[in-house]
């Protein structure tokens, strides 16, 4: 793990003020969308000079000329950490910028970077901690990787980032990422014959489920319906308990070491064993969730306590709710910012005394330690105004978050220069 940004970066800081010029990027794998095109160009703009590695055709498929230099990797995995070192000694690379940190090659990255004396600097971006319209931009590691538990936030004062409103269309994300994996389907057995899905999931089986998905919504619609209904009357104390996503490597890499079907039935042990006779635990399936795992057949047996919710409105569910139980999902922080009790199996930036229920499980259901609101209010805002700019991955958002990001990376605020171990 890294201690502090390198002195390196922080002279260049120092030196370039609101411009990028002097830095040499390295972006790795992004999200399945333009995102990293506009970025690169936003980079670009202020200066900056800009390398793009690519790892499959869809990586090409989303890059253009005018954001940069593309570079291919077509080795095997295990050789990518050194064949990186190479390039960022060769280039001078004072900065590389990847999607998460859980993806192999970036794991590798990360791994290499913290071992070879190199001073380029990692940035992680991911879908903001705080939703809707933020990203997140941190430095070394995110999630069970991040620095910012250790921090000290309680005095500080920050201005939290204005997020717009755009809207998000499944429609536009799901076009990007069929045309992403078909283009990695038909072309990387030839340009890349190395490229693995990072998902681990073959793409013909993650849409075999959406379209399972779609073909049964009208029973799907009715489920939800009646689920609704028996919340509406529920007049003790509703748990919730958020599923993520099985692939998220949030959950993999910092989860409880556990398959969350194994987290889910422990939950609902834990629930049936020890919460007051007229509680209700609601188990909401990810809203990006494709089908493939019957959460419903694993919910709906073992008691009529037990519910299973695909779809809902989840401030209207924190609303009611007496408790949240979660892995580390950003629900978490949502029900915290709602004063909801929240009990976290995993390893989360917000599992914190003073934000999150430190009791075990069996002790939450009948004692859930509310959450101290000024410390959630004081948390939240440091985070936003020191690590999140706003933005979107795909649509209108995607243009405003790059030159966001970009302007960010210019002048990071004075949080992200020294980082606590």
């Amino acid at each position: 793990m890294f201690q502090h940004v390198n002195s390196h970066h922080n002279t260049a800081l120092q030196q370039t003020g609101h411009s990028l010029r002097g830095r040499r990027f390295v972006l790795l794998q992004g999200p399945s969308s333009r995102f990293f095109r506009h970025f690169g160009r936003a980079l670009r703009a202020q200066d900056a000079t800009v390398t793009r590695i690519g790892f499959c055709p869809g990586d090409r498929l989303l890059w253009a000329r005018s954001a940069g230099r593309y570079l291919p990797y077509r080795g095997r995995p295990e050789a990518f950490g050194a064949w990186l070192r190479d390039v960022l000694t060769e280039d001078a690379t004072t900065d590389i910028v990847m999607l998460g940190d859980g993806r192999a090659p970036h794991a590798a990255a990360l791994e290499m970077l913290a071992t070879s004396g190199l001073t380029a600097q990692p940035w992680i971006i991911e879908h903001g901690y705080l939703r809707p319209n933020l990203i997140l931009i941190e430095p070394n590691g995110m999630g069970g990787a991040s620095t910012l538990p250790h921090r000290d936030f309680a005095d500080t004062k920050a201005t939290p980032p204005a997020a717009a409103d755009w809207p998000g269309s499944f429609a536009r994300y799901a076009a990007m990422d069929v045309a992403y994996h078909v283009s990695n389907l038909l072309l990387a057995p030839v340009f890349y014959p190395h490229h693995r899905p990072h998902s681990g999931i073959h793409p013909i089986a993650e849409y075999t489920g959406w379209i399972r998905k779609f073909a049964t919504a009208p029973m799907r619609r009715r489920q939800r319906e009646a689920a609704l209904a028996a919340i509406a009357r529920q007049e003790g104390p509703l748990f919730l308990f958020p599923l993520q996503l099985s692939q998220d490597m949030q959950l993999v890499r910092y989860g409880t070491g556990e398959p969350q079907t194994d987290i889910l039935r422990r939950v609902i042990r834990s629930f049936l064993a020890d919460a007051p006779g007229d509680a209700m635990l609601v188990v909401k399936v990810h809203p990006l969730d494709n089908g493939r795992t019957n959460w419903n057949g694993l919910v709906s047996g073992p008691s009529d306590r037990i519910l299973y919710l695909d779809g809902g409105d989840l401030d209207h569910l924190l609303a009611k709710a007496a408790g949240v139980v979660t892995i580390n999902s950003t629900v978490g922080l949502q029900a915290l910012q709602a004063g909801v009790p929240t009990h976290v199996l995993g390893q989360a930036i917000y599992r914190t005394a003073g934000l999150t229920d430190q009791p075990g499980l069996d002790a939450f259901w009948n004692a859930p330690a509310p959450p101290d609101t000024e410390r959630v209010d004081t948390f939240c805002g440091f985070i936003a105004a020191n690590f999140h700019v706003p933005g979107a991955f795909d649509g209108p958002g995607a243009l405003a978050g790059a030159d966001n990001l970009a302007r960010w990376l210019a002048n990071p605020p004075p949080a992200n220069v020294s980082v606590a171990p």
